[in-house]
């Protein structure tokens, strides 16, 4: 069927002049099971089929959706995409990418697609949640409240451009996670979680993560803030892509172009300690964010983000090279790998002795133009090389460059299941804020 539509809208276009087209049909399938107190409380399944349709007309870009895939239908659709887009502002900056930098279909298999999921009984996968849900049920009499949460997406997409792109992606996932509140100090409710991600249903963990959720959320009663510091940081590896985000959105060239980047001209630069190397990897079989391609059909490469605190790239797609004057590199990243260290959590917090675990972000900003921001965050005061005070209602504050030049040592826990491999980080001089 996927052909025959493609096939279609194509020759729909060939009566047209001086149309580029990029058409991405997609199907998708969605799990989603979530268990409340013991309870079922939701089981959803869904499947949706859609065309997108991306037109470049004289400099003019409209991108237009559908899930009516009756042809008749589409072209009404297609007509209307025409008409539509001919009204907008033109920019001649809008084309397609060159030719050249597609994909030509020469790559490996990726090993990231479970076919089974859309055909397995969702019963199944109602056990294994429950499998896990009832591992933290009634184990304390503090817990309020526990919510265990089952999904799973299933990804298939055909592109076609008029320039000579065809290809084909297809992907998965499954995650399970488990949230527990409880009943803490002075009123106080705490509350943690934790989750697991995977390509294959087969490699869900049928257990450890309620029990690991109700051990974090247990651990937080009695937090409180402290007075505030300047002090060493470790920020723990679930949440340290966190920190790294706003570096890698003012590497965009959308923001170059605005001049809304704290990173313009500072390609080739320092811009983190020496040990921060950082690589986007795409093309490693079995992970997740694994791609041939991006979005405009473009091959992906193994490309070096940082190499020792030195920026060596931008994101810069076919429109803001242009924009920009600039060659073309990638649309952003898929499967981010920072190179690790040599040790885990507990020894980095022995090593460090005293300083504050940053376990979770609780709101704040980051200022895309400055790099300057202040974050919310929770977490636990070291002392004496253990963890042991919780902490809540503090604040970080500074400048990203500042801080990640402030980078001192990584761990080597990053969860290989994750779409970006980012450690638990260590951070020097940060300034907390708190009583």
């Amino acid at each position: 069927m996927k052909t025959d539509i493609m096939n279609f809208v194509a020759d729909e276009f060939s009566a047209y002049e001086n149309i580029d087209f990029k058409l991405i049909l997609a199907e998708n399938h969605e799990t989603t099971i979530v268990l409340h107190n013991g309870q079922t409380e939701q089981l959803q399944q869904a499947t949706a089929t859609s065309l997108a349709l991306n037109l470049l007309i004289d400099g003019r870009d409209g991108f237009y959706y559908t899930n009516n895939l009756d042809q008749q239908e589409l072209k009404i659709f297609i007509r209307q995409s025409i008409e539509n887009t001919t009204i907008l502002e033109p920019d001649r900056n809008h084309t397609l990418p060159d030719p050249s930098r597609y994909y030509k279909g020469d790559g490996p298999e990726l090993k990231n697609f479970d076919d089974t999921l859309h055909r397995m009984n969702p019963i199944d996968k109602l056990h294994l949640a429950e499998e896990n849900h009832n591992q933290a049920l009634n184990r304390d009499r503090r817990i309020i409240s526990i919510q265990t949460r089952y999904s799973d997406y299933q990804h298939q997409a055909s592109f076609l451009t008029s320039n000579g792109f065809s290809g084909y992606e297809e992907n998965s996932r499954c995650t399970l996670s488990t949230i527990l509140t409880v009943e803490g100090e002075n009123g106080q409710h705490p509350m943690d979680g934790w989750g697991e991600t995977r390509i294959f249903f087969n490699d869900m963990p049928h257990s450890g993560v309620a029990e690991i959720a109700l051990e974090r959320t247990l651990r937080k009663i009695g937090q409180k803030p402290i007075q505030g510091r300047t002090c060493t940081m470790i920020l723990e590896s679930p949440i340290a892509g966190y920190l790294l985000q706003p570096i890698l959105n003012a590497m965009s060239g959308q923001a170059l172009q605005q001049n809304t980047s704290f990173l313009y001209d500072k390609l080739d630069q320092q811009v983190s300690s020496p040990v921060l190397q950082l690589v986007d990897d795409p093309l490693i079989p079995g992970t997740i964010g694994a791609s041939h391609f991006d979005y405009d059909g473009v091959a992906t490469q193994r490309r070096t983000i940082i190499d020792h605190g030195i920026l060596r790239t931008y994101f810069i797609d076919t429109l803001y090279s242009k924009k920009l004057g600039m060659e073309p590199t990638t649309q952003g990243t898929h499967h981010l790998i920072m190179q690790p260290g040599r040790m885990n959590l507990n020894e980095l917090v022995q090593e460090v002795g005293e300083g504050i675990l940053v376990t979770d972000f609780n709101g704040g900003n980051c200022d895309s133009s400055t790099g300057n921001f202040s974050y919310g965050i929770e977490g636990y005061l070291i002392h004496g090389g253990k963890i042991t005070q919780p902490l809540s209602g503090m604040n970080i504050t500074g400048n990203m460059l500042k801080v990640w030049k402030n980078l001192s040592k990584l761990g080597n826990d990053a969860d290989p299941w994750e779409r970006d491999l980012i450690p638990s980080l260590v951070f020097e001089g940060i300034q907390f804020s708190g009583l």
